[in-house]
């Protein structure tokens, strides 16, 4: 699991030490998520009406989910679809069990399109100096 420290005021937790995790897409490609400490994030969005239902943004063991997911979507190291499937793929390495996974992943692609626009250019350069995605072997769109 991610060490991080949060701000209960602004929502935002920032990572406390380095941080990676590693999974197989369903099409078979191996993938690693790293994140360096200093990244911050805010878990699963998920509005506060339904927190009972999906769970707290930082719930453990789905953190480490959102974390990756966060990262991904500042980066825009892949495309979104990309990361979205990591999402799902380290809720599965985390121990989520599948109907919960695939309700919050066609959540995130119904729904992840405003987020996922919403970085620019900063957030974009600021992400991927605090981690790296790693794709066979490879760092999707010339990134290292």
């Amino acid at each position: 699991m991610p060490v991080y420290r949060g701000d209960a005021a602004t929502g935002q937790h920032v990572v406390a030490s380095n941080w990676h995790v590693e999974g197989v897409l369903s099409d078979g490609r191996v993938f690693i998520v790293r994140v360096a400490a200093g990244f911050a994030f805010d878990g699963c969005s998920v509005p506060r009406a339904l927190w009972r239902l999906c769970g707290h943004p930082m719930e453990v063991p789905r953190v480490a989910a959102a974390l990756a997911h966060d990262w991904l979507y500042a980066a825009h190291v892949c495309d979104r679809a990309t990361a979205d499937e990591i999402f799902r793929e380290v809720c599965k390495l985390v121990g989520l069990g599948a109907i919960r996974r695939n309700v919050e992943y066609y959540a995130l692609r119904v729904a992840g399109g405003s987020a996922w626009n919403s970085h620019g250019a900063d957030d974009q350069a600021f992400a991927r100096a605090h981690g790296a995605l790693v794709i066979d072997g490879k760092f999707p769109k010339g990134e290292q």
